[in-house]
């Protein structure tokens, strides 16, 4: 797996080319469609249109569970201006490939499972209604949908001391200064789904920890989550901090070689674990 983790960041991590309607968004789509097709099945197309007629498309691969109430397991594949994106969110778009081919085979999932590849989550998309999880947002039963994961950079760490920093310096005291584990963000209303996922997390031998607020501050909402909490669909995040550890975010520096596939991996497998033994009741 660490191998087709790596090759699938190789083939989307180049400068300029999956900026959200520039010049070669029409090869990026069609990349992604035949990427995903190659490792899970077919997807699903949704697609939309802004006023200058480019067309932008979301895709997504479901698969049926013993109850048909959803588990919706997402994250963006485009990236910013002409950056590489290798880490932001090449990273994230390779475990959830690797993720939905060992969970392709599987049967007897307890929820049904859909895997969803967003367009446009980087500015100017940002915070609007153009934003690819916005649309598969307004499409979803909040009645049926048990969570949301969102999947935003997870293949940057490092064990120096001082590699991880905080929007507020009381969080270094509390989390530590090393940027060798994954962060899972929740909101208030996402709590109590949290709990019964970290059971299952917290065995690994990948390092998570928690971070839950009341407050839409400290980046706790800068993904496609965001657009689920609005919807009042449980979302958590889960992420190597972005910005506060990653110094190549949004930079040209964002490239395949800094990332770690090792930990990639083990992040793909707790995933589909975590998909398949979830209890259905609370």
């Amino acid at each position: 797996m660490r191998n087709d983790l790596k090759e699938i960041v190789e083939q989307l991590a180049v400068r300029g080319f999956r900026t959200a309607g520039g010049a070669q968004w029409k090869e990026v789509m069609h990349l992604m469609q035949n990427l995903i097709t190659r490792y899970i099945s077919p997807p699903d197309i949704q697609s939309w249109q802004d006023e200058h007629g480019v067309e932008y498309r979301n895709f997504s691969c479901i698969f049926q569970g013993k109850s048909s109430k959803k588990i919706v397991v997402g994250a963006h594949y485009d990236s910013f201006e002409e950056t590489p994106g290798a880490d932001d969110n090449a990273s994230a778009v390779a475990v959830l490939l690797c993720l939905g081919e060992l969970i392709r085979t599987g049967k007897n999932l307890p929820f049904t499972v859909e895997l969803v590849f967003y367009a446009c989550e980087e500015p100017p998309f940002y915070g609007t209604e153009g934003m690819g999880s916005f649309h598969h947002a307004k499409m979803c039963d909040k009645d049926n949908t048990e969570l949301m994961i969102c999947l935003e950079m997870v293949g940057f760490f490092s064990d120096e001391k001082g590699s991880q920093d905080y929007p507020i310096f009381p969080l270094r005291w509390l989390y530590g200064s090393k940027a060798n584990y994954l962060m899972v963000v929740s909101n208030i209303k996402s709590v109590k789904l949290l709990k019964r996922y970290w059971n299952v997390l917290n065995p690994s031998t990948l390092l998570y920890k928690r971070f839950i607020s009341p407050f839409k501050s400290y980046g706790l909402d800068w993904s496609d989550h965001r657009n689920y909490w609005s919807k009042n669909i449980p979302a958590i995040m889960i992420t190597d901090t972005s910005i506060f550890r990653n110094k190549n975010y949004h930079q040209l520096s964002d490239t395949s070689d800094t990332l770690d596939y090792d930990k990639m991996e083990v992040l793909t497998k707790d995933l589909a674990k975590l998909l398949n033994v979830l209890p259905l009741k609370l």
